[in-house]
Order: structure tokens, then sequence, then C-alpha cells
């Protein structure tokens, strides 16, 4: 495949070529899980997907538990389909087991003292030392890496910026194995085809946890796939997309060619710190960035083009920039 057929195919499987009329829990489980540590990254990450997406949705499925946000690939924060979060958990807790043995210390007697109630971060911490005997912070972070944990509502006004509180999980988690696989499989059909270095970036899974489930799917030139996986035509036309700093899209491959041109890359990703900005898309590939800031009690737009822009393309990213400023406007 040439990297705009890779291309298209990532906007088809992302549902970037042409908005979706669809449940927001099923959009979330399609797009295994969005990162979230920055409050506004999901909502505008649904909102360039799905038709007609408002942010009560979102915030509602999150109060419901029909979606969740907490801790899983890459030890990051991301909002997940209820339904699918013990499989995400189960998987990425194995990935991290070599280090959880190395701290010699009883994770089972940390689960056992945490409450049933909310807690904050610093409750937490203090709750681990405590348990564990240790005044190391890395130690009680890396133990807490082993047990599920989700976030409570979201709190105050939208974008919800005040962190909540963490409830441990109860529920039995589903065999690792099977749960990789079942992720690996979710990562290939929505973000495929891709590399076995492109799955363990986004996932940070294990090889061991990786290379069974690749036995038996159709391989091409290293890039796996599954069965009957959409593909698209490098001729379709995309139309400009807004997506939001961490968005999957951007982090889900090892080579981010098909989506972020090589010269973008250092204006994408702030490799000190692994941030990435907000962009923008023009003909499917990331074209410059943007920033949304409250002044004067309304949302503002800046956009940053990586280069001069053609002016059909600048008339089109402010067409959508508008949309988008309408969508942080709205209630």
């Amino acid at each position: 495949m040439t990297v705009r057929e890779l291309n298209r195919t990532l906007l088809l499987r992302q549902m970037l070529l042409e908005r979706k009329r669809m449940p927001v829990v099923r959009a979330v489980a399609r797009l295994v899980a969005l990162q979230a540590q920055y409050a506004p990254s999901p909502y505008v990450a649904l909102w360039s997907r799905l038709e007609g997406f408002r942010k009560e949705r979102l915030t509602k499925a999150l109060a419901s538990g029909s979606i969740v946000k907490g801790g899983s690939l890459r030890t990051t924060l991301h909002v997940m389909a209820a339904a699918e979060f013990p499989y995400l958990v189960s998987a990425y807790i194995e990935s991290q087991r070599g280090r959880q043995k190395g701290l010699r210390v009883d994770v089972e007697a940390l689960r056992a003292a945490v409450p049933d109630v909310p807690l904050s971060n610093a409750e937490l911490f203090e709750l681990g030392y405590r348990v564990l005997g240790t005044d190391d912070r890395w130690t009680v972070a890396f133990a807490y890496r082993a047990l599920p944990f989700v976030r409570t509502t979201p709190t105050g006004p939208w974008p919800h910026t005040k962190p909540s509180p963490f409830t441990l999980w109860r529920a039995p988690l589903p065999d690792a194995e099977e749960s990789a696989a079942r992720v690996v499989r979710a990562y290939l059909a929505t973000y495929g085809p891709a590399t076995r270095n492109d799955i363990q970036h986004f996932t940070n899974f294990r090889v061991r946890q990786i290379a069974p489930t690749l036995e038996g799917l159709p391989e091409e030139d290293g890039l796996f796939d599954v069965p009957r996986g959409q593909r698209a035509s490098a001729r379709l036309r995309a139309p400009v997309r807004f997506l939001p700093a961490y968005d999957s899209i951007i982090l889900a491959h090892k080579d981010r060619s098909r989506i972020v041109p090589e010269e973008y890359v250092d204006a994408v990703f702030n490799r000190k710190n692994t941030t990435t900005k907000n962009t923008f898309t023009v003909d499917g590939f990331v074209a410059g960035s943007w920033r949304v800031e409250r002044s004067r009690g309304r949302w503002q737009l800046s956009l940053e083009p990586f280069a001069p822009l053609p002016a059909r393309a600048r008339r089109e990213v402010e067409a959508e920039g508008e949309r988008l400023v309408a969508f942080y406007e709205s209630t």
C-alpha cells in the first residue's frame, strides 16, 4: 500500500472521511480508547467523527458508567467503553507485571486496603505509603499500576479540567492473554494495516502479548490486518478535520508518515515532555496546529499552518474552525 492509500484507509476506519451517526459508546469502543489527560481531547475527537455530537453525550455516558475514564494503554488516562475496559486494563496490567514483581511489595494487601469510596490522588498515595511500608513515591505508583482504577463522574463545568477522584474497579478481570488478543484485533480493525512495531507502540504491550494474535492474520510487506479489513482508494477526497492534542490517530503508529508528514513531526510532537499539539488536516494529512482560548467571555481560535495554504484549503480550514468554535461555545 502507498502512503496515500494507508492515509485514506486510516481516515475511513477512523470516521474522518465522513462523520457518522452512531451512539457515543459504540464510537468509543470502535476507537479502542481515546486519550484524555487533556480534558477537552475526547470531546473534540468525537465531534470530528460523529454527526451532531454534543458534549453532554460523552459527559452523560461517563456519569452513567457506560463509558469510563482510567489509566490503561501506555499508562495514560483514556476514556473507554465500560464493556471494553476490563480487557484493556487486564492486558495493560499484564504488560506491567515484570516491573511489579521487582517491587517486592504486597499488591493484594494494597487492593484490600482500598476503600469503596472515591479517593483523591493524594489520599491514594497516603494509603499506599502506609500499607506498603515505604516512603518511595515510585514504588507506590508502580504498585497501583497493578490495580484497575477508574475516575468518578466529571466535576465542574466543561471542559472538566478539575481531576475527579479514583475508585477501584471491583469486578473480576478477564484472562490477560485473551484480553491482549482482543485489544490487538480491535486496534488493527481501526488503525490498521499496521506493523508489529506500530501495535507495540500504541499498546505498550510486551512482544509475547502481541505475537500469538498475529499468527494467521493477513499480512503484506510487514503490515498486519484483520480479515476483510476496510480499504480506501488513494483518490478519495479527505475533508479538513480538527484533531485534539493526543488524538489516538496521531499516536497510533511508530511510523507516523500516514498522517503526519515527516517535515512536520517536530512541529507536532514535543519530545522533551511527550506532548502533542492540537492539529488540523488538509487533504488527509496534518498541515498545522490550532489553539482555542477563552477571551472576554468567548472562545477564540488561533490557527498556525505549518506552510502556506492554498486559498481554497485556507477557506475550508477557517470554515471548519468556525464550526469548532461553535462546538466550544455550545452548552
